[in-house]
């Protein structure tokens, strides 16, 4: 802690934790809202006209990240516990984390942390077939730290915001969007009647395009691109039918056998017995 507080010697505290994290979350929303209107004054769609759109709204991954706290940390000495989220979707996909800090040792240090982020790198997960973000950190607000005001400097706190931010960037989990992104097609071999197809599958190669969020909900477009079909299974031959489909007249190698054709010349003979000459 001695080594910290020399560290943060050369930086004026900063104050206001509250006031500097809603600025981060201002700039976020503004330049998310600015590349909208930009797009509108240009005439271009605020999603690629082509892909998939899938709106999420933002209690929904409220309620997805809150399902996956509380998520703790070892961070050199201390101890971080993350308990409540908060997600709003105006400008940019804002997300907020707090919970607490602790300090065990000599001088124990216990403080409410306050974690101000977005949903960053939207993307298909390949090995899920999913939407999946992850969260990237912001700012980290260190409040009401009971009993230490009066031993550590407000910069000093700031020193310890910053090298937790520094170190948790990496340590949050991946947030699973609850959105099925199917990356192929499967085409079936056709085994029964006279048309045998072998099996095949197509590729699709799915993108996340442009991500826009606004209203209280996240649009995320989704690029498909299809690749080539690939042969999976081999129809099986004809004579391999089934008896069913023989007797329905469905087996093309049946219908050229003599015996079948003198079965079916026999079938379209006319009855005339009874019958006057």
């Amino acid at each position: 802690m001695a080594a910290l507080v020399v560290a943060s010697c050369g930086r004026g505290y900063e104050g206001g934790g509250e006031l500097r994290a809603r600025k981060k979350v201002l700039e976020r929303e503004v330049a998310g809202l600015r590349d909208a209107v930009g797009r509108l004054a240009r005439h271009e769609l605020l999603l690629p006209e082509h892909d998939l759109a899938v709106a999420i709204d933002d209690t929904l991954l409220q309620g997805l990240i809150a399902a996956q706290l509380p998520f703790e940390s070892e961070i050199g000495e201390y101890q971080l516990k993350l308990e409540q989220a908060e997600v709003h979707f105006r400008g940019a996909p804002t997300v907020s984390l707090r919970g607490r800090l602790k300090r065990q040792g000599r001088m124990n240090l216990e403080a409410v942390v306050n974690v101000v982020g977005a949903l960053d790198s939207i993307a298909v997960d390949a090995a899920r077939g999913a939407l999946a973000a992850k969260i990237v950190v912001d700012h980290i607000g260190v409040e009401k730290a009971a009993g230490i005001e009066a031993i550590f400097s407000g910069s000093t706190l700031d020193e310890v915001a910053r090298m937790i931010r520094l170190r948790l960037a990496d340590q949050l989990p991946l947030i699973q969007i609850p959105v099925k992104v199917q990356q192929s097609i499967e085409l079936p071999a056709v085994t029964n009647g006279p048309v045998r197809i072998d099996g095949a599958s197509m590729p699709i190669a799915a993108n996340v395009s442009r991500v826009f969020a606004g209203q209280g909900r996240l649009w995320v477009a989704i690029h498909f691109q299809p690749g080539e079909l690939v042969k999976t299974q081999d129809a099986p031959d004809v004579q391999d039918s089934r008896a069913e489909d023989v007797d329905a007249g469905f087996d093309a190698a049946a219908a050229d056998k003599p015996d079948a054709k003198a079965g079916k010349a026999k079938a379209e003979k006319p009855n005339t017995k009874g019958q006057q000459p």
